[in-house]
């Protein structure tokens, strides 16, 4: 499903009211809700709002547990880190039981700390193939999503949930999630914005699938919903919103 808004408020308001729809209903039917979270401004956005009323005084914090899509490798209180954004923005505004936050550690190598995360998601999905129920995403400039990056060697990942990355253009090793385990989502949330996308939205949604160039072409959910969230910017260039 494809929606387009008129700016980046609507857009925050319309996947803040879904969070809130899934979780409650998640929380009823299930006693939990397990997100995974994205890096990056919009997200950033959509969390501050969740941790403000309206979203704030309705949403079952108790039950929520909180995981990453991926992480630099670096120490959690560097400014590059995808948990201290979150935990600023979002999580040290909410009551979240400490327990249910679940951070990717980098305290050993970037091997090791993708090991050990496959681990802690492991640990909390007794089911063969874990189904968390909303993972955030973001779209790079360059058709990536998490830290699946175009051309490496995670792209290949069929059977571990979790992998590292290191990016040699930006000397940096990331831990991530894989398509497999993103695709077992029930619902997996782009939130893409500004004329800067523009150009890789129109070639990952619109153009040939080539999912070594194009990574985020490889998230289609075998079971669950599929939400882009665009703005006017973001979206201008494909033919839905040319008519």
């Amino acid at each position: 499903m494809i929606t387009i808004y008129e700016n980046v408020d609507a857009l925050g308001s319309a996947v803040a009211e879904l969070f809130l729809e899934k979780a409650c209903l998640a929380v009823a039917e299930r006693g939990r809700f397990t997100v995974s979270l994205a890096g990056g401004q919009t997200p950033q956005r959509i969390y501050e709002m969740l941790a403000k009323p309206p979203y704030s005084d309705q949403i079952p914090w108790e039950g929520i547990h909180i995981y990453w899509g991926d992480e630099r490798y670096v120490p959690a209180d560097d400014i590059r880190s995808n948990q201290l954004m979150a935990r600023k923005a979002f999580l040290d505004h909410v009551p979240i039981p400490q327990q249910q936050i679940h951070p990717i550690v980098c305290n050993s190598t970037p091997e090791q700390a993708a090991k050990e995360y496959e681990e802690v998601i492991a640990s909390t999905f007794s089911e063969e193939e874990p189904q968390l129920d909303f993972i955030f995403l973001g779209l790079g400039s360059d058709g990536h999503t998490a830290s699946l990056f175009p051309n490496t060697s995670v792209l290949q990942e069929k059977k571990h949930w979790t992998g590292h990355v290191y990016l040699p253009e930006l000397d940096s090793h990331r831990v991530t999630l894989t398509a497999p385990l993103i695709n077992q989502a029930r619902t997996v949330a782009f939130l893409v914005t500004g004329d800067s996308k523009a150009q890789i939205v129109c070639e990952v949604l619109e153009g040939p699938q080539d999912h070594l160039r194009l990574p985020s072409q490889m998230i289609t959910p075998k079971n669950g919903e599929l939400f882009w969230f665009l703005d006017q910017g973001a979206s201008k260039l494909l033919n839905a919103n040319k008519k």
